[in-house]
């Protein structure tokens, strides 16, 4: 057995609990080549009895694409539908989640739960529309991406700050969720239709980011050295720049940090008895959660493992994903 099918394996025996947890993974087990375990992981989301459910509309909705790389169009269709009557947005970009206690709140994580599976099913203006839309809502002057925005709360109205940024860092994470959502998004759309203006958003991010990176690391904030590193974040963003790269995004410093972030997380971070990788952050920096503290990080995270898979199997395994063949569905 490979080593990326040994990753896969501990994220599927941790908590698979969300679809952002389930699409990084059935995305990698794809990508990683091990089709029959894909197979027997679809089966398991059409055993399902709502492909949609609530109040997390978006994170759910993740699960479409790997539905059409696996040939149940009719059920990803039917999925897209049902997901286009239930989206709820908030600042013109979908809303993760319908929850009462959170209306009006934008997640940087809604942008790789919504834009590939609509990118695959081919309604492209809402992909970019999310795509480009979050960017706008979320990223800093210098192209970092905050984590979640408070749209329903005018910013000069706002008496403190917090009101609407309920986590305005620069999330590890939530970079890894936009730029890894850019390119399983533009992997269907052919490079001639690519839009310029998400294209610049990627660049100026990606960019900050390659400045950002220490000794092949990220951190749970990205632009905060004393934060530690955060290893979900690292190969969430190495999977994006390497990725990219082989698909014509990025110069050859996208693809050398990709490489070194891989490196540096196998040599440092890696228990390969176990196929774990350790030093996850556990959860998202959300006001009075202080999962900054090295106590918080988690290993084994199904959202680390997977991304991993992904970005080994392309760096080691010589996966070159144009060779997928994935392409969007027509109307």
């Amino acid at each position: 057995m490979g080593l990326a099918r040994r990753i896969l394996d501990r994220g599927w025996a941790d908590k698979v609990d969300t679809g952002g947890k389930h699409s990084a993974l059935l995305n990698a087990t794809f990508l990683a080549g091990e089709r029959d375990l894909f197979r027997r992981r679809i089966d398991d989301v059409l055993n399902e009895p709502k492909l949609i459910t609530e109040p997390n509309i978006a994170d759910s909705s993740s699960r479409i694409r790997p539905l059409v790389i696996a040939g149940h169009i009719d059920v990803a269709r039917a999925g897209a539908a049902d997901f286009l009557r239930r989206r709820v947005t908030a600042g013109g970009v979908t809303q993760h989640t319908t929850a009462l206690s959170t209306p009006g709140w934008v997640f940087a994580d809604s942008a790789y739960m919504v834009a590939p599976s609509q990118a695959i099913i081919g309604n492209t203006e809402l992909m970019l529309s999310d795509l480009k839309g979050i960017w706008s809502l979320l990223a800093q002057e210098d192209g970092l991406v905050r984590h979640v925005l408070n749209a329903n709360v005018p910013r000069e109205k706002s008496y403190i700050g917090i009101d609407v940024w309920i986590d305005g860092t620069t999330w590890g994470r939530a970079n890894g969720w936009w730029v890894a959502a850019v390119v399983d998004s533009l992997e269907v759309v052919p490079p001639q239709e690519w839009d310029k203006d998400l294209l610049k958003q990627y660049e100026k991010t990606t960019e900050a980011l390659i400045r950002h990176q220490d000794n092949g690391f990220w951190r749970c904030t990205v632009d905060d050295s004393f934060a530690p590193v955060d290893t979900s974040a690292t190969v969430m963003i190495a999977y994006a720049l390497l990725k990219g790269h082989q698909l014509g995004l990025g110069s050859a410093e996208h693809e050398l940090a990709a490489f070194s972030a891989l490196e540096q997380v196998l040599r440092h971070h890696f228990d390969f008895r176990t196929a774990t990788l350790r030093h996850q952050q556990i959860g998202p920096l959300v006001v009075n959660v202080a999962s900054q503290n090295p106590r918080y990080l988690h290993e084994g995270n199904p959202y680390g493992q997977g991304f991993l898979a992904g970005l080994y199997a392309m760096a080691a395994d010589g996966v070159q994903v144009r060779d997928l063949g994935l392409t969007r569905l027509t109307a």
